[in-house]
């Protein structure tokens, strides 16, 4: 039987004198290309429409560029084809097409449809890192890939900038990682080193205590045992073609230090097919469950899908009502309600409805992650057993 998990052999090839084919111009295309031009110098381009950015590295001669619909002699000589396009069965025209022809093919937003995966790339001549999770962890590529960069930095060498700010954000991210750990981190991080373990204990009590809540996770059964730590949470969710199309959440953590210097977490994920509110669930779920200690916490979210639920006590209704909304329609999304319950009982919370687009920082930034996360080709598959929208 097929490992589904199986894990993928990173391999250097030499494409310089490869032709490379990227079906699409869109967002994602644009990622492959910017990817693979300094790679090869038969890189070839096939849409009816690109944009300027494209013009400029065709201008250049860094690519070609041809102008019309996909045909399948496009792909005949080639070394690797990428189908990035919008439009979903082209996409498989072309995965059948390189399978007949014994072509590999990466085909954007579709994991099963993937002889390679696209590494996030860090590199500085002569070394080159790629980074890749098979699919499974976009985010921590790129915050992998991101230290990498850091590391590859030399000052002394000419041409070569200084850290960015990016890069040291990610410094404060992974020293409060024992604070905000994602769920599937937990053997990474029970590994730290004894230092890293000090520093932190000197800001946090090696005792969690523990509080209780109500079904919908709102108030703690023993208001006297609170949870010592403020952690503020910044979600928001997205999806492309609601409800047939590509989706993907996006988390800001943050939380000030007793000498008042603030760390931040960043979190995202893609998903093949979703929807709206399911990514809203998903980015309240995965922000919760990356705090591994009781917490008081400070929500904020544009979703009132999500927000009313707590504050209007919808879902104390469903639960009596055993996941009912009245007497003939069920709760649609039951899988994350009970699974957001479970990851907020621990912690005391406040939930916050925020205006989105309207100007808020955190949610901007949380915005950008969930749009870039469903544009995205790491995507992972969602269960849409229960669809709401």
């Amino acid at each position: 039987m097929a490992n589904k998990n199986r894990k993928y052999f990173p391999i250097f090839v030499n494409l310089s004198d490869k032709k490379v084919v990227v079906v699409g111009a869109g967002t994602i295309a644009k990622r492959r290309i910017r990817a693979l031009v300094d790679f090869t110098d038969h890189l070839f381009v096939i849409a009816p429409e690109v944009n300027p950015e494209l013009h400029t590295l065709e201008g250049a001669g860094r690519l070609t560029i041809l102008r019309k619909k996909y045909d399948k002699e496009d792909i005949c000589d080639a070394a690797m084809v990428i189908a990035a396009t919008n439009d979903h069965r082209l996409n498989q025209e072309i995965y059948t097409d390189c399978k007949e022809m014994g072509v590999p093919v990466n085909v954007c937003n579709d994991k099963t449809r993937c002889d390679f995966y696209f590494p996030v790339l860090a590199y500085n001549d002569p070394i080159v890192v790629g980074v890749n999770s098979a699919g499974r962890d976009a985010a921590g590529s790129k915050r992998v890939a991101a230290q990498i960069r850091e590391m590859l930095q030399k000052p002394e060498d000419p041409g070569v900038s200084s850290p960015s700010v990016e890069s040291a954000s990610l410094v404060h991210s992974v020293t409060s990682s024992v604070i905000m750990k994602r769920a599937d981190d937990k053997e990474a991080e029970a590994t730290a080193s004894t230092g890293t373990e000090k520093s932190i204990q000197a800001v946090f009590s090696t005792e969690s205590e523990k509080t209780t809540q109500s079904a919908s996770g709102t108030e703690p059964a023993n208001p006297a045992k609170t949870a010592n730590k403020t952690i503020r949470i910044f979600t928001d969710g997205a999806a492309r073609g609601n409800p047939d199309g590509p989706g993907g959440y996006g988390v800001v953590l943050q939380y000030t230090d007793a000498s008042g210097a603030v760390h931040e977490k960043e979190l995202s994920q893609g998903y093949v097919k979703t929807t709206n509110n399911r990514m809203e669930l998903m980015a309240a779920i995965v922000g919760l469950e990356a705090l591994n200690r009781p917490c008081e916490v400070e929500l904020y979210s544009d979703s009132q899908y999500l927000i009313k639920a707590f504050n209007q006590h919808w879902l104390d209704g469903w639960i009596k009502r055993n996941w009912m909304r009245n007497k003939t329609d069920p709760v649609k999304n039951v899988d994350l309600w009970k699974r957001l319950l479970a990851a907020a009982r621990p912690h005391q919370i406040t939930w916050h409805w925020v205006k989105g687009h309207d100007g808020h920082p955190e949610n901007e930034r949380c915005d950008r992650l969930a749009t870039s996360a469903a544009d995205g080709d790491d995507l992972i598959e969602d269960d849409m057993s229960s669809v709401e929208d």
